[in-house]
């Protein structure tokens, strides 16, 4: 979906997660396991700052974890910098299923109980982003458009 809207807008694109793994040289699952979820969480904000305040400069689009935006300096470092969040909302059962990727190990991802119940706390901080979507059912790019048209972004024109 970021990918998407990055390309639709001409804009960089970030994925936290990858940038966080990348720079630590590690997967998510083994910062976890070795460090804790709050220092990943740490990361990841490390992360975001970087992102934003790259050289190449730009807009960007930031693709955010599901936890990363119920962290409280994520939430600062994205209104300091007047980027809006969108929240992608879908059923429990979808987002559970849209979780699971081949050779992705989701720490916070055990059964669909327990997901359903961090949903469940998450989910009144989500519904602080600039707008929320349900996707559920619907196409990328009906999505992307949704995005843009409701938050008021020009699309990239090539010539």
């Amino acid at each position: 979906m970021g990918r998407e809207l990055a390309s639709q807008l001409g804009w960089r694109f970030a994925d936290i997660d990858h940038l966080v793994e990348q720079r630590e040289g590690r997967t998510i699952e083994q910062i976890f396991g070795d460090d804790g979820e709050p220092a990943f969480r740490r990361l990841e904000c490390v992360a975001v700052r970087d992102a934003i305040e790259t050289p190449e400069g730009g807009s960007v689009v930031l693709a955010l974890g599901g936890g990363a935006f119920i962290e409280p300096a994520i939430q600062k470092c994205l209104r300091e910098s007047d980027i809006p969040a969108v929240f992608l909302d879908a059923p429990v059962a979808e987002l559970f299923q849209r979780c699971e990727q081949p050779g992705v190990n989701r720490p916070l991802r055990r059964n669909l109980e327990s997901f359903r119940e961090l949903y469940e706390r998450r989910r009144p901080e989500y519904l602080k982003a600039s707008i929320c979507i349900d996707t559920a059912g619907t196409a990328i790019s009906s999505v992307v458009e949704q995005i843009i048209s409701g938050l008021n972004l020009v699309p990239f024109r090539s010539l």
